[in-house]
């Protein structure tokens, strides 16, 4: 009996101890500090590879944090100057011897750089329709003569037009009362175009570097020069510019390289000079021009210089319609074009030595706008020799040079016709069978060798 209670105090110490001993391991198995520090660590280390691999996910779902932003990932590039959404197209518009250009970007942002002669007006908003263009984001009109604002009345009374850039010069004539008039009515906002203002079209870069003065004697100095950035590529527009505006950019110190140059003043004598093609460097150059037009242009003189150049040259007497598109790394060409012979013009320049005539000595005594006859007078004892002398009517920008050796005899006259009735004699020179007067009103000037006004109507 003693045994057998001894074995039940064992059985009952031996149960305690087992209910003791299982409530320890149990304490022994509760996590503990360092065992969630480790586990936390592992978890860190096990996401960072995951973080990496999605890297190009997160940024376009969430936020970069301020380490991204620091270090973008080799697929995301930061902003510069050289990323273009799209193409951008420019259109060199053949409206003969005159300027329209349609600068149009992937997206229909559309702007017109000037608008032909009169005429071209309905051709020109044609163009425009078949290209798709609805609104016109800005106009610049380089400078008020014919062949470049003439048909822009007509474009703005058919489409919306945000902004005009023009330069701070005006004109007599009805073309350019007819320009403003359509400027005003139609609302849009007018612009000084100077040097140092900028284009403000949205997903453009553009500035002007031209015209650098605010007084000169020709309109032509007064053409607005744009340079158009697209990427890496970019483009020069300079309307009429001469010499004297050429010189200035040259001075004023701006960056004018341009892998696609428009020449300027439809490729004249005094336009684009071996110093300013120097300073452009273009890879291209395009000649807005009229096929068989009076001034014969482009000159020899400046076709040899572009030559010299190294430049493809495209011209809208030759090709048309000339359309360069640009991805921002290249530009291409609907046409083939052409490298001018960069040998001596066959015709010499405008000669230096020729004199100058006397003050007052030769003068336009009249100008008959109906009758298409100009009559110039030489008042001086002896007579004027009128090489290199030019007649201008500065409502069309239309020009008359006197052929070489020309002279008219002291005391004398001397005509110069234009219109289908014009007939030479001794003392009649022939300009064109086309008429080149406006019987509402057409002021002319004669220019002497040196390129100055002696005399105006």
């Amino acid at each position: 009996m003693v045994l057998r209670k001894s074995k039940l105090l064992w059985a009952f110490v031996l149960l305690v101890c087992i209910v003791l001993l299982g409530s320890g391991c149990g304490n022994k198995s509760t996590p503990t500090a360092p065992d969630s520090t480790t586990g936390t660590a592992n978890t860190q280390k096990l996401a960072e590879p995951s973080q990496a691999s999605t890297s190009s996910e997160t940024a376009k779902d969430t936020p970069p944090s301020n380490q991204s932003t620091a270090t973008p990932s080799p697929t995301q590039s930061p902003p510069t100057s050289t990323q273009v959404n799209g193409t951008l197209q420019v259109h060199f518009i053949d409206v003969g011897q005159a300027d329209s250009i349609l600068i149009k970007a992937s997206d229909g942002t559309a702007v017109l750089i000037d608008g032909g002669n009169n005429p071209d007006g309905p051709d020109v908003v044609n163009y425009l329709k078949s290209q798709q263009v609805k609104v016109l984001a800005a106009v610049v009109a380089t400078h008020p003569h014919e062949d470049h604002i003439g048909g822009l009345d007509t474009v703005i009374k058919n489409f919306p037009v945000k902004a005009v850039y023009m330069p701070n010069a005006s004109s007599t004539t009805k073309t350019f009362e007819y320009f403003i008039s359509a400027v005003t009515a139609g609302g849009a906002k007018r612009i000084q175009a100077k040097a140092g203002v900028t284009l403000d079209v949205p997903g453009l870069t553009g500035q002007f570097i031209a015209p650098n003065g605010s007084a000169y004697e020709e309109l032509n100095d007064y053409s607005a020069v744009l340079r158009l950035t697209f990427g890496k590529i970019t483009f020069l527009f300079t309307g009429d510019a001469g010499e004297l505006s050429e010189s200035e950019m040259l001075k004023s110190g701006q960056s004018l390289k341009a892998e696609v140059l428009k020449v300027g003043h439809h490729g004249s004598a005094t336009s684009t000079s071996n110093a300013f093609l120097k300073a452009v460097s273009p890879d291209y150059a395009i000649i807005s021009v009229g096929a068989g037009n009076d001034y014969g242009h482009p000159t020899a003189s400046a076709l040899s210089r572009l030559g010299g150049a190294g430049v493809m040259l495209f011209r809208t007497d030759q090709d048309g319609t000339i359309v360069a598109t640009c991805d921002g790394e290249t530009v291409t060409f609907n046409k083939k074009g052409s490298m001018p012979s960069s040998a001596s013009p066959t015709t010499s320049p405008t000669p230096a030595i020729q004199p100058p005539a006397s003050s007052g000595s030769v003068s336009i005594a009249s100008i008959d706008l109906g009758g298409e006859v100009v009559t110039l007078v030489n008042n001086g004892g002896s007579a004027v020799d009128l090489t290199g002398w030019k007649i201008v009517s500065e409502k069309g920008n239309q020009a008359y040079s006197f052929p070489g050796g020309t002279t008219i005899p002291p005391g004398g006259t001397l005509k110069v016709l234009s219109g289908p009735k014009a007939v030479a004699g001794t003392s009649a020179l022939v300009w064109t069978k086309s008429n080149m007067w406006n019987n509402d009103g057409d002021p002319g000037a004669l220019y002497n060798s040196q390129g100055k006004v002696v005399s105006s109507k």
